[in-house]
């Protein structure tokens, strides 16, 4: 998932009312300063599950009128801020929503099953894309879509059970790229796909089981999507550029969960959790990242640990999920900056993040 990164002179939304000058971040120098926003969720002992969002630290809940979950956060050159997730109906249904600066829009869906938001963009022109797919209840299979200001337009193709989209890049020139797969039990399996304006590419032929999820498009046109193979016992992390498949290093029979891609510097960033099961079959995880072929371990002083997206400014790495201490602590919402954890949540409560965004304010 890649976030926009702009230089603005100062971000009032209307869900906070923030001045530049309170602000922990603002410089006196008059060098440009920087605003991190983290999204995510907060798990309370009274009940209180909502989507939330962090800017430089400080918690926000986001309105909503039952339970809650924020996975992506995007910022428009205007300086609006809109963050993708869900919220559960009152029938325990998960229905896909935006917030555009705090107001929150629920968006249609044609049945009465789940369906999730994972990404948000917003063009040059305006148009704001939110990805996803929603669960059909003919066949609990589930169809590929995306909604463009509000109107559902489906990735799906015929004669496939699943289809399931998680990222989205839109270029300059309007062009949009959508990550995802598509499952079909008497055929393929899964595999990986992904969609230029609206045109069906495939990755992977099933031979091993393979999902996209993250797609980063540089400005020369070149498109790097990050996924994971499955050939058991293990899973593999691995990233297509432009359709060439490079397989990134793992040691031992670990599985990877939720990789995310980014593209600076003439190198590219791969994020992900890493699992291995213990001596009781229980997944341990660990964040991880590479940077080309080099990999890092993040979970240092942490029980477990595991990262959600990776973005890269001004030659700084900065990679978000959640950790804990203890195996019988409460994750906590991190990021690291060139792996140095920064820990947004006290412990006191269970809270995960799942996606940045970072601006550069001009004084």
């Amino acid at each position: 998932m890649k976030k926009i990164i702009k230089n603005i002179l100062c971000i009032l939304l209307v869900f906070t009312t923030v001045s530049c000058s309170k602000d922990d971040s603002t410089s006196q120098d008059g060098n440009p300063t920087t605003d991190i926003y983290i999204v995510g969720q907060i798990q309370k002992q009274d009940g209180t599950v909502k989507a939330v969002y962090w800017k430089n630290g400080e918690e926000f809940i986001l309105p909503s009128d039952k339970y809650s979950d924020a996975y992506a956060i995007h910022i428009t050159s205007k300086n609006d801020v809109y963050i993708a997730g869900i919220e559960f109906d009152v029938s325990g249904i998960r229905r896909p929503v935006y917030w555009k600066n705090g107001e929150k829009v629920t968006l249609a869906t044609n049945n009465a099953e789940d369906a999730y938001a994972w990404d948000i963009e917003v063009s040059n022109n305006d148009d704001v894309y939110v990805i996803g797919y929603e669960i059909n209840d003919t066949n609990n299979g589930a169809e590929a879509i995306y909604w463009k200001n509000g109107t559902k337009v489906s990735l799906h193709s015929s004669g496939i059970v699943s289809s399931y989209a998680y990222g989205i890049h839109i270029t300059p020139s309007g062009d949009t790229y959508v990550s995802g797969y598509e499952y079909e039990p008497f055929s393929f399996g899964r595999r990986a796909v992904y969609w230029k304006n609206d045109s069906k590419i495939v990755l992977s032929d099933g031979g091993p089981s393979a999902i996209s999820q993250s797609i980063y498009v540089t400005n020369a046109g070149d498109v790097y999507i990050a996924g994971k193979e499955d050939s058991k016992p293990e899973s593999k992390a691995v990233y297509w550029k432009n359709g060439i498949k490079t397989v990134l290093s793992l040691t031992g029979d670990k599985k990877i969960f939720a990789p995310s891609i980014y593209v600076a510097n003439n190198k590219v960033y791969v994020s992900a959790r890493e699992a291995v099961a213990d001596q009781n079959n229980v997944n341990i995880s660990s964040a991880v990242y590479w940077e080309d072929s080099n990999k890092f371990d993040l979970s240092a002083g942490s029980s477990q640990s595991f990262s959600k997206q990776v973005i890269v400014v001004d030659n700084d790495v900065y990679i978000v999920g959640s950790s804990r201490p203890t195996a019988s602590s409460s994750y906590d919402a991190v990021y690291w900056k060139n792996g140095a954890k920064t820990t947004l949540t006290d412990g006191s409560y269970t809270a995960f993040a799942s996606s940045i965004a970072i601006t550069k304010n001009s004084n």
